[in-house]
């Protein structure tokens, strides 16, 4: 009784009193918090707006801007950069007309695209003016004020940049914006908030909330005035702003944020009236919660008091087990009252963990093998250039697992060997195919340009964070151990171990695949090539493994699992 009683009176201390400070702390403070989380919310649907409009401008954008990355654009002929044009037309909707202008800033002849549909002759000059305006002083990529498109019709900017360093010519293209007014008017922040987008003079861009359409003066608005003088003060301010705008009927929950690259302002409004109207109910509710809080304490303090100290020992060390990883652990509590009753919750929890974790371990394979089907269907878009090297990459990775079970690697190091030698050629996604197939012996130049595959794989994978460790195959996997390859020219041990092993790999497979240059070499002859390469270009230690795993169990060459005998 003593234990009971003190067990109770300390539940109820316990409980009771912090709960009760909780709930004087919470009711005092509610009003603010509430008020905070509205702003939050006007912050967090903004930077959303931001990241849409974003996209939305950064998508056709990054498209047009693509021209700038061909090789040697204002060298090829007509047909091809009128091609280059075209295709860049094509790949977007938003993109409406293209023009090519000379380093002097005037039109290039025959280089400039345009939808038939959607430009017209009077669009088409339009588009040359403004284009041209945008060219004066032009040093990056800058974005015209929008306007109007032909007869009243979808709103258009126009985006200019320079290509090549130094300056070989210049792109400019018009850009619809209709599919991000319909983005903005379609908005809604609670019941009567609205959207919109400003331009740097504050003129509307697109929005909803009944505003009038393009150019109308949105300046005296309480979060343009606002923005347009903090940006007036001074121009590096702060771009990002949240709070109470405007006084009486006419205050506002605003928040606005820029975009840097366009100059433009993305703005979130809804009056204060209604964005804080759930303060008032929200304290009710807190009060009413904590005064349930407290009666359910004092229920449950009377409850699990009465008869906790027989089961504990049972229940902590079915705990610990738990806590441990030792799902499907039960407990014997032979009581049938409440505390039993736990011990079937408990001992339902337990199996239901167990079978949780069994599902886990599933789903975890599963994903693991869409992984590898991903990583399959990505090198499968390289081989498929060159009907020589399919299956390439597949036989590559396998391979370079198969040596390195013969090297005692762990099962996490064996998958990144796999992943490795199937992605260990991604990099050729950025080589031309005229250089990529070409069935004649490389020209010194095209050999250089081959030769950029591995840090252009390595920035390929470079942002996927589960292929992580798989980087080093994809960079490193032409290095050569006396140090004479590339690209960063490591020497011996200091090449990674896992490229290491996908060099051999892929040197192997090399000599035992037929390529237009040679025919399939046998087992024996491959070995020889290998072993005159071991401590010259290949690991001495990776190519034993290799004759070690071809002594064991043999390999598949050209589809056809064959019988290994090597000569000793």
């Amino acid at each position: 009784m003593r234990l009971f009683k003190a067990i109770l009176l300390l539940m109820l201390v316990v409980g009771l009193v912090p709960t009760l400070m909780v709930g004087w702390l919470s009711v005092s403070q509610t009003r603010e918090l509430l008020v905070r989380d509205a702003q939050e919310l006007a912050q967090e649907r903004v930077k959303q707006l931001q990241l849409k409009t974003e996209a939305f401008l950064g998508e056709p954008t990054d498209t047009v801007v693509g021209l700038a990355r061909v090789p040697g654009f204002f060298t090829l002929p007509l047909v091809a950069q009128q091609t280059h044009l075209a295709s860049a037309l094509t790949q977007r909707r938003e993109v409406l007309a293209l023009t090519v202008f000379g380093p002097d800033r005037k039109r290039l002849p025959g280089l400039q695209a345009f939808s038939r549909h959607d430009v017209s002759p009077s669009a088409l000059a339009g588009h040359e003016e403004r284009a041209r305006q945008l060219l004066e002083g032009l040093e990056g990529l800058r974005y015209s004020d929008a306007v109007t498109g032909p007869d009243g019709g979808e709103p258009v900017v126009t985006l200019a940049f320079p290509v090549g360093e130094p300056v070989k010519g210049y792109v400019a293209a018009d850009l619809s914006l209709e599919g991000l007014r319909r983005m903005l008017e379609q908005e809604r922040v609670g019941s009567t908030g609205f959207v919109y987008l400003a331009d740097r003079h504050g003129h509307l861009v697109a929005g909803g909330g009944g505003l009038a359409g393009l150019g109308e003066d949105v300046s005296r608005r309480s979060p343009v005035a606002h923005l347009l003088r903090q940006l007036e003060r001074n121009p590096e301010t702060e771009t990002f702003h949240v709070g109470n705008f405007g006084e009486g009927r006419s205050a506002v929950v605003a928040a606005y944020t820029v975009l840097p690259e366009a100059g433009w302002a993305i703005v979130s409004e809804q009056p204060v009236e209604h964005a804080y109207r759930q303060v008032e109910t929200m304290e009710r509710r807190v009060l009413l919660g904590l005064g349930g809080a407290i009666l359910v304490a004092l229920v449950l303090a009377a409850l699990f008091s009465r008869n906790l100290t027989r089961p504990l020992k049972g229940f902590t060390t079915g705990a610990l087990e738990l806590a441990r990883g030792k799902f499907g652990v039960e407990v014997d509590v032979p009581q049938k009252n409440e505390l039993g009753e736990l011990a079937q919750t408990f001992n339902y929890m337990s199996k239901q963990l167990l079978a949780y974790d069994m599902e886990n371990r599933g789903l975890y394979e599963s994903l693991e093998k869409g992984y590898l089907e991903t990583i399959v269907a990505l090198a499968n878009s390289i081989d498929s250039k060159d009907a020589y090297t399919r299956g390439h990459s597949q036989r590559v990775g396998d391979v370079a697992v198969e040596i390195g079970r013969e090297l005692s690697l762990t099962e996490r190091e064996l998958r990144q060997l796999q992943y490795g030698g199937i992605l260990h050629d991604i990099g050729k996604i950025g080589i031309v195919e005229s250089i990529l197939c070409k069935q004649s012996r490389l020209t010194d130049q095209e050999m250089a340009i081959m030769r950029e595959h591995p840090a252009i794989g390595d920035a390929i994978i470079g942002p996927v964070s589960f292929l992580g460790a798989v980087r080093a195959c994809v960079r490193h996997h032409h290095e050569r151990w006396d140090g004479t390859g590339y690209p960063d020219r490591l020497k011996g041990e200091d090449i990674p171990l896992l490229a290491r092993i996908v060099a051999c790999a892929d040197t192997f497979d090399a000599c035992t695949s037929t390529r237009p240059y040679q025919k399939a070499m046998p087992l024996e002859k491959a070995m020889e090539i290998l072993d005159n390469l071991s401590g010259a270009q290949l690991d001495p230690k990776v190519v034993l493994a290799l004759r070690q795993v071809l002594a064991k169990q043999g390999v598949r060459l050209e589809g056809h699992r064959l019988p290994v005998k090597l000569a000793s």
